[in-house]
């Protein structure tokens, strides 16, 4: 055992290492002044700083926790397992529920911010994929790296901005009052479902526009079928990859929910397809999802396939619909417990000069309650320094938008519900990101931030909300996202107002 006054490089503290450099770099310069150089000046920069320490990625902390474990904790109790991870290892360390895959939390706001700008032949998500494959297959946007999937973004992006947009905004308003007046009065009920189906006909707007195809009905009802799927624990396995054999003895076990999910995506796939030829054979233009792509010519004169354009449709049935009704569930939860925020966006509503209040509502909601909690990992395939440590190819970054909305450093006081905190203030690019971030920022996130407000604003109107349990929900997984774990049990009275003037008690 070395003694106290031990002073071997592995004993030194960083403060004295810091010391020692400069002591060196004192005498350093002492010697070129006195020697000088040819043009009279030293090549040593001896006012910069002393080199900052680089730390492998393998020296960050492992969860000590077994992967079973881990994996359930995720699904089930997500937020104790992230809050309990982060309390014992700090913003970064590795989470091991993919064998072999080493899987790193971030949530500092500059790791964060470096993840998404660095260049993209360094840092894929395709890759990262693998879990929402089953849904949409692997020739979407979702599955695109650098080059393809800037042009595959660039070719789809106008059925998501400009005059699409607002079309499609238009219907948002008109298909929150008639969702909103369907749904069941005087009774507890949990919210996701109805909330789910408003979102997905909200994106048969996305997908179609004025061109629906013949079969929308029964597609509809299919892919709703299919989605419930997601609340099951099966949903969480990668089956998809299992070899033929044991994916036929899968399906025989009926409880697990996997044959019918197949099936019924089998239709989909089907219906999809044929809107696909339907639509070809219209020649209808259009500035919806399908009628971009039909119309999309890529440099080399090819065009996207129909598995490619039916991959897109998957994709937008799963992470147009799931992250967006999570946030409507959220909104209720928070606000139920807020009675004077409801009060305050209520008077805001009636006004109608403006909605500063509402938007600063609908980001606190995505603060608090982010739909994704975990946002889509980072493969890195080249080397990258990010907040000190290196990381190598086959590491893996997965920000947590849940820790990082929840850090008192960005977000004083962070569990609580205070909207007011985003009035006047835009939300930062690196420290809210329920929309993920960088060149892979989610296409649909002005739709979903208009679907949030005229949903509350149709609820918060016509409606009188009260809560169906006393305890708040926690958040449970589905899939892709995480919800109230009762699906947000409301009970939705028509509203009595008050006349003006009125007498009140």
């Amino acid at each position: 055992m070395s003694g106290a006054g031990d002073t071997t490089p592995e004993h030194l503290t960083q403060r004295q290492r810091d010391k020692e450099a400069r002591k060196e770099m004192d005498h350093s310069s002492n010697a070129h002044d006195a020697t000088g150089t040819a043009a009279g000046k030293c090549p040593v920069d001896h006012s910069s700083p002393a080199p900052r320490e680089v730390v492998p990625s393998t020296a960050l902390p492992v969860v000590d926790m077994p992967r079973l474990k881990q994996v359930l904790s995720i699904w089930a109790r997500p937020e104790p397992y992230l809050k309990k991870c982060r309390a014992t290892y700090g913003s970064r360390f590795r989470v091991t529920i993919i064998p072999g895959v080493p899987l790193y939390v971030i949530s500092a706001p500059d790791d964060v911010k470096q993840m998404f700008t660095a260049p993209r032949d360094v840092l894929h998500t395709g890759s990262s994929n693998t879990p929402i494959e089953k849904w949409t297959g692997q020739n979407g946007l979702a599955w695109l790296d650098e080059e393809e999937h800037t042009a595959r973004r660039r070719g789809v992006m106008p059925s998501f901005r400009g005059d699409a947009l607002k079309r499609v905004e238009q219907e948002v308003v008109r298909l929150a009052e008639q969702e909103v007046a369907s749904w069941p009065r005087d009774r507890a009920v949990s919210v996701h479902p109805f909330a789910h189906r408003y979102t997905t006909k909200v994106i048969l707007e996305v997908l179609f526009g004025e061109h629906r195809p013949s079969c929308e009905d029964e597609m509809f009802r299919e892919v709703m079928k299919m989605l419930e799927f997601n609340s099951r624990p099966a949903t969480m396995r990668p089956f998809h990859l299992l070899p033929a054999w044991k994916m036929k003895l899968t399906r025989m076990l009926r409880p697990n929910g996997v044959n019918e999910f197949l099936t019924r995506r089998d239709r989909v796939h089907r219906m999809v397809e044929a809107a696909i030829e339907e639509r070809e054979r219209s020649g209808e233009s259009g500035d919806d999802l399908l009628g971009v792509m039909l119309g999309i010519t890529d440099a080399d004169g090819s065009t996207p396939s129909r598995t490619e354009m039916r991959d897109e449709i998957m994709t937008q049935f799963l992470a147009g619909t799931e992250t967006t009704a999570s946030a409507i569930c959220w909104a209720l939860e928070f606000l139920t417990r807020h009675p004077r925020v409801v009060e305050r966006l209520r008077e805001e509503i009636e006004d109608g000069t403006g909605d500063a209040y509402l938007t600063a509502v609908v980001h606190e909601v995505l603060r608090l309650g982010p739909p994704i909690q975990q946002i889509v990992p980072r493969e890195v395939v080249k080397p990258i320094e990010i907040g000190g440590v290196r990381y190598q190819p086959g590491d893996r970054l997965w920000a947590s938008a849940y820790l990082l909305n929840r850090d008192e450093h960005n977000y004083p006081q962070p569990d609580e519900f205070r909207p007011e905190r985003f009035l006047g203030v835009k939300p930062a690019s690196h420290t809210w990101i329920p929309f993920g971030g960088g060149h892979t920022r989610c296409l649909g996130d002005r739709i979903a931030l208009v679907e949030l407000k005229a949903t509350l604003t149709e609820i918060l109107t016509t409606c009188d909300v009260e809560r169906a349990d006393a305890e708040p929900e926690s958040a449970h997984s589905r899939t892709v996202v995480n919800i109230p774990r009762n699906g947000a049990r409301m009970v939705f009275r028509p509203r009595r107002k008050v006349k003006a003037g009125a007498a009140t008690a």
